[in-house]
């Protein structure tokens, strides 16, 4: 299934300034259709957590947000300003995926598994261009602050925060786009200095152990 779904959003044409409103808001619709796809079946994954299912979410699910950055992002950086919630709503159903697509890669370090470590660089990769490519389409709208950066922590499959040591990864792999809408500034404030304390209380931690 993970396959069709990505070999089938392949055939929505990148969005572009001449589109219709029509055709605009009929390729918002079926991008939308297919994220919701993506991330029922990527959180399928905690059920059915064998190896070959993960191997395929960890392929796919890059190819899925590699094709998202090429024919789904030029359509929200048309369709931002006209359908503001619409495009929300998408990015944040798809950075639910992003996020468990992170736990997958922080499982297949934890059990050291090369053929699932394989496709972890490439995807950490994607993960991360679809955070600038986000923030890119905010400042062409001039909308920055409807989203905020923060830091992820590493979690299993079911989101359990993995706290081996062995599954550290860096700040820059970790990061991810929450959306927020502007109705609540305060929201975002308080959700950035939460990421910020915890930011700090990782860096004592460190500096203690790095001091015995």
């Amino acid at each position: 299934m993970m396959t069709q779904l990505e070999a089938s959003v392949r055939s929505i044409s990148a969005g572009k300034s001449s589109d219709s409103s029509e055709i605009e808001l009929e390729k918002l619709l079926h991008w939308n259709m297919a994220v919701r796809d993506f991330h029922i079946l990527v959180n399928l994954v905690k059920v059915f957590d064998s190896r070959p299912v993960l191997s395929v979410c960890l392929k796919y699910g890059r190819l899925f947000i590699e094709t998202f950055l090429k024919f789904g992002m030029p359509l929200l950086d048309y369709s931002f300003k006209k359908h503001r919630e619409d495009v929300q709503s998408l990015l944040k159903t798809l950075q639910l995926s992003t996020r468990q697509l992170h736990h997958m890669c922080g499982h297949s370090k934890i059990h050291q598994d090369t053929g699932l470590t394989s496709h972890v660089p490439l995807l950490k990769k994607s993960l991360e261009l679809f955070v600038y490519r986000v923030k890119a389409m905010l400042a062409l709208n001039h909308c920055q602050e409807a989203f905020w950066v923060g830091i992820l922590k590493n979690r299993d499959l079911q989101g359990e925060e993995i706290l081996s040591q062995g599954s550290q990864v860096t700040e820059a792999e970790e990061t991810e786009i929450s959306t927020l809408s502007r109705k609540d500034p305060g929201e975002a404030v308080e959700e950035k200095e939460d990421s910020q304390s915890e930011g700090r209380t990782d860096t004592n931690d460190s500096d203690e152990d790095s001091s015995d």
